[in-house]
């Protein structure tokens, strides 16, 4: 902005120089003709009577030849002028295009930026979710192999593993082939952004020159205009001058002024009244002979002299009017030296040259940015084809994945759900089958609650039987049996002995183990019946030895009770036996029912056993199950958690392909604007082609006009030259002849005044009236106010005439009223008038 102030503060400066040189010119020397800075001209004669003469404007006697020219070049200049502004526009245009186009590369970066952090992210998060945490140690196995060898080239590796195990390592490889796209796609953008930003940068210089130079021509035109009004003005001044000039001289050509002036008519020294008479008749009554005399030498030489300035006067006048003819030949046909030599031509010329070296370079600035809007054309068709290319690639190869994943995702599905099957199935196998133990259970429980009590009263009848039988022994062994803690010790003992044994032994052994138990049951009580039998035997022995010692007699009473002791001890054992018999015959059910109770309740174990055996296998089997489903299960949420993140990248993908193709119509739609736009253009440069030529075409004709023009004007010339000789010679006998006639006129006023003398005589009173009468118009010429000074000027609202000291001084109050009628005016309506 600085540089622009400086610019306009030079070009006033340089403009304002010639016109102050041109003034002070004007001042030093005021009989030299005033040039004012336009092509018009002025002039102002020197400090004689007939100072202002007529001036013209140019333009009003300017050929029609001429005037073609003029518009001509005016035209010119102002297709010139609107060329630069429609120049100015259309860079304006391409700046904002460039800036639009820089505001979408910018926010293309800030996508790319936004889906490069949104990629980064999930890389992070992919990277999270495999957690490995080991030694650089850890990766050497004992056999020399690599851990990564080994992760790759295992012999456990499944099916189901190298499915995930491409799945994982696919979005990995095509995620870096992604971010390598981004990143060259990125770096390219970068490179035209930089571009974009320098051809900015320098249409934004080109712009400022343009601003600057149309600045500098709204100057120029500015000035070119403020000095037109000035020299309009001046012209208006000087017609203004010549008409007031005019109208002196037509005063001056007056003859009742003249004489008036002259006191030819009243006196020499009239000073208002009617006794001032100079003629030697109207003196004849007071005055003697001897002073007429004089007094008629007096005017005799005072006519001699004023006639000696007429002539003069006469000269002077021819040479005036010979000179105000050349000035105004000179004013409508102006010498084309004199106009090269004048300063405003120069001035002009160096500004043409300067303004036709601007167009040229804006002209070649135009071009080299057309070129460079040919080259940004192609460059974005280019890039647009190739991210279109770019983009229908990438979308096949995502679209192309997404199968892939879908694909995969529905066989995992299937699997899953077959899976999902196979435990709900085994859910119910496992239920049904627990509700069957359950029964079992009860029915084993049940059963031994009957062999309990079973074991219970066979244990009891046992006692029952030994108390009956009086073995105290067995009485005591049944008594300890199973209330003794020694004996329950032994039996846990053996217990827990028979269950090592039952877990290494089969259900033979079990049963085997049963049958010698009873055996020694059965053993045990044979062994009692033994016993009691030799009991028997010896007491039968005693008692036999007791009757031989004693004899039947002696021993009647003791034997007797003894005797019915012993039958009745034999009548309690045949009871006994009987009941032993009865036992017996009670036992071997009771023993078979035992054993058939044994066999059945080692039947129940061994079907416990194997049931327990079988539900310990299902519950491992159970707990495979519940662990590939939560295997399954982490699969199928990496699975979703994947599916998610692809559905995420398609949507982002989506997204950013539909972003693209609205980019790629808006930038198909402003590139068919600016199609339309250059056809428009090339539409107005054909037509401007058209008018140049047709221009080039009328500049010939006027060129042929122009030079007839120019043989035509030498030959005005020519005979302007005889027809001007010839009008010195007429103007010359002109004035020769109205010398003659005033003479004539003034002889025969001479004559006239001679006889009005004589009659005068006769009648004085008809001379008094008429010099009454005289004095009387006298006075209606002078002002009515001061009566001192002659009428020159009107009041329009009351038609009242006066002076111009007295208007004049009436003008200076704030209060303007007419001296006669005191009827208020303003200054509008004072008027200057000539009598």
């Amino acid at each position: 902005m600085e540089d622009i102030s400086i610019r306009k503060r030079r070009l006033t400066d340089d403009g304002g120089i010639p016109i102050a040189a041109e003034h002070a010119a004007t001042n030093s020397a005021s009989p030299r003709p005033f040039q004012p800075p336009s092509n018009k001209r002025q002039f102002i004669g020197s400090s004689s009577p007939a100072q202002s003469n007529p001036i013209k404007d140019d333009t009003e006697a300017m050929t029609p030849a001429e005037e073609v020219l003029h518009n001509f070049q005016k035209e010119a200049i102002w297709r010139q002028m609107q060329e630069y502004k429609r120049e100015n526009a259309r860079a304006q245009e391409t700046i904002e295009t460039l800036k639009k186009s820089q505001a979408d590369y910018e926010s293309h970066l800030s996508t790319i930026s936004i889906y490069w952090e949104q990629f980064l992210d999930d890389l992070k998060m992919l990277m999270a979710r495999v957690n490995l945490k080991f030694e650089p140690e850890d990766l050497i196995l004992k056999d020399g192999t690599s851990f990564a060898s080994f992760l790759l080239n295992g012999p456990e590796q499944t099916a189901e593993r190298k499915e995930i195990k491409d799945i994982t390592e696919d979005p990995s490889v095509k995620e870096s082939g992604a971010v390598r796209q981004l990143s060259e796609e990125h770096t390219k953008l970068e490179e035209l952004y930089k571009k974009g930003q320098s051809n900015i940068d320098q249409l934004q210089a080109k712009c400022h020159d343009f601003t600057e130079q149309v600045l500098r021509l709204r100057n120029e035109l500015e000035m070119t205009r403020n000095r037109l009004q000035e020299t309009a003005d001046e012209l208006d001044d000087s017609k203004e001058r010549l008409r007031r000039v005019e109208k002196s001289f037509d005063r001056e050509r007056s003859k009742l002024v003249q004489a008036v002036s002259s006191g030819s008519v009243f006196g020499e020294n009239y000073n208002g009244g009617a006794s001032a008479s100079t003629t030697p008749g109207l003196n004849e009554g007071g005055k003697d002979s001897d002073a007429t005399k004089e007094e008629l030498l007096q005017f005799r030489e005072l006519a001699r002299t004023r006639l000696v300035e007429l002539d003069e006067m006469k000269m002077h006048r021819i040479q005036l009017k010979n000179e105000v003819d050349a000035l105004r030949l000179q004013l409508t046909q102006l010498p084309d030296e004199r106009i090269q030599d004048s300063a405003q031509y120069k001035t002009l010329l160096v500004q043409m040259q300067y303004v036709r070296n601007d167009a040229d370079h804006y002209r070649n600035e135009a071009t080299k940015l057309r070129a460079d809007l040919d080259e940004l054309h192609a460059s974005r068709r280019k890039f647009m084809d190739n991210l279109e290319m770019e983009e229908k690639t990438r979308r096949a190869t995502l679209e192309a994945e997404l199968k892939k994943l879908e694909n995969d995702i529905s066989r995992v599905r299937d699997s899953r759900d077959k899976f999902q099957q196979m435990y709900e199935a085994r859910c119910t196998k496992d239920d049904y089958e627990m509700q069957q133990n359950q029964e079992i259970r009860k029915i084993a429980n049940t059963r031994k609650d009957r062999i309990l009590a079973l074991t219970t009263d066979i244990h009891r009848l046992q006692t029952m039987l030994a108390a009956k039988t009086g073995d105290r022994e067995a009485f005591a062994f049944y008594l300890r049996g199973p209330t003794d803690k020694q004996l329950l010790d032994d039996m846990r003992n053996k217990l827990k002995a028979a269950e090592d044994q039952i877990q290494r032994l089969t259900l033979e052994v079990e049963a085997a183990h049963e049958a010698a138990t009873q055996a020694r049951e059965l053993e045990a009580a044979l062994a009692s019946e033994k016993l009691l039998k030799l009991q028997v035997e010896e007491l039968t022995k005693r008692l036999t030895r007791w009757e031989a010692l004693l004899g039947e007699d002696q021993l009647d009473d003791a034997v007797k009770g003894l005797m019915a002791k012993i039958q009745q001890h034999e009548q309690t054992i045949q009871q006994l036996e009987l009941r032993v018999q009865a036992h017996e015959a009670v036992q071997t059910p009771l023993v078979n029912e035992l054993h058939t109770v044994a066999t059945a309740w080692a039947q129940l174990e061994e079907a416990t056993s194997r049931k327990v055996i079988d539900l310990a296998q299902k519950e491992d089997l159970i707990y495979k199950l519940l662990s590939d489903k939560t295997r399954q299960e982490s699969k199928c949420a990496l699975l979703i958690r994947a599916k998610d993140a692809s559905a995420n990248m398609t949507a982002v993908l989506k997204r950013q392909s539909d972003m693209q193709m609205d980019q790629i119509r808006r930038l198909e739609d402003r590139e068919r604007n600016l199609n339309n736009q250059v056809a428009t253009l090339e539409r107005e440069q054909a037509t401007l082609h058209s008018s140049v030529t047709v221009h080039k075409g009328k500049l010939q004709e006027f060129t042929a006009q122009n030079s007839a023009f120019k043989e035509k004007f030498a030959r005005q010339e020519e005979r302007l030259a005889e027809l001007q000789t010839l009008l010195k010679e007429r103007t010359e006998h002109y004035e020769h002849e109205a010398h003659a006639r005033k003479r004539s006129q003034e002889e025969a006023e001479m004559l006239r005044r001679k006889v009005e003398e004589h009659s005068k005589q006769e009648t004085s009173s008809a001379e008094s009236e008429a010099a009454k009468q005289a004095a009387r118009y006298l006075k209606l010429l002078k002002c009515p106010a001061c009566d001192v000074n002659f009428k020159s000027h009107v009041i329009l609202r009351c038609m009242h005439v006066f002076c111009k000291s007295c208007m004049d001084n009436q003008m200076e109050y704030r209060q303007r009223k007419c001296p006669t009628c005191r009827e208020n005016f303003g200054a509008k309506d004072v008027k200057e008038i000539y009598l």
